[in-house]
């Protein structure tokens, strides 16, 4: 799951960014630098979402909540922070809030209502920590710090994906969930584009340099 939305959704990502260079001048100068942080976040995110859905039966409730926790966190996070940084804290924060209350609350929706809510509060304040931290940074070593955030989420995420493995070892008798991988990587490219089109169009803060 990870290598084959890894190389479909760089492509098209590219393709896109060179059709929008045409019309907006300098955009892929100006922004490649996140655009391969949307590939990342997407990609990632991604196939931890996928391993968590097709393993869902073997959650207990506070397993449940953590995976919660984690998934809308980061995902809350990564994305409020790359829309923080190019577009400001407003469009940022709302983005971010709505992509991590989103899969926060829909990825684990089926252990019950206590996960549900986490991954609502996680999402919320993941997405107004992402956008706060970036447009805070962005005189100050914004560059570095970008790779070295988005790096540490996808480790976390691989972290979380390797618990699972551990967890569903013990449970040999647990059914487990198949699901289309071309509706599921067709998802995560529409929320690339997304993604890439707010960054593009969405309004912009005079606070943000780019």
């Amino acid at each position: 799951m990870l290598l084959v939305s890894l190389a479909i959704i760089a492509t098209l990502e590219i393709v896109l960014s060179l059709g929008l260079s045409k019309f907006i001048p300098g955009f892929l100068g100006r922004y490649w630098q996140y655009l391969l942080y949307i590939v990342i976040s997407v990609v990632f995110g991604g196939a931890a979402v996928w391993h968590i859905r097709h393993y869902r039966r073997a959650f207990d409730c506070g397993m449940g909540m953590m995976i919660g926790m984690t998934v809308g966190m980061l995902a809350g996070f990564m994305f409020g922070a790359i829309i923080g940084a190019t577009n400001g804290m407003f469009i940022g924060s709302v983005y971010g809030m709505f992509v991590g209350m989103l899969v926060g609350a829909l990825v684990i929706r089926k252990c019950g209502i206590m996960s549900v809510m986490e991954g609502l509060m996680a999402g919320f304040m993941g997405g107004l920590m992402g956008a706060m931290t970036t447009v805070m940074m962005l005189n100050d070593n914004i560059a570095l710090f970008m790779p070295i955030a988005v790096s540490g989420c996808a480790m976390i995420l691989y972290g979380m994906v390797h618990m699972i493995t551990k967890e569903i070892e013990e449970k040999p008798e647990i059914r487990y969930d198949a699901y289309d991988v071309i509706i599921f990587v067709s998802v995560l490219v529409v929320l690339a584009f997304v993604t890439t089109a707010i960054m593009a169009f969405g309004p912009k803060s005079a606070i943000v340099g780019l």
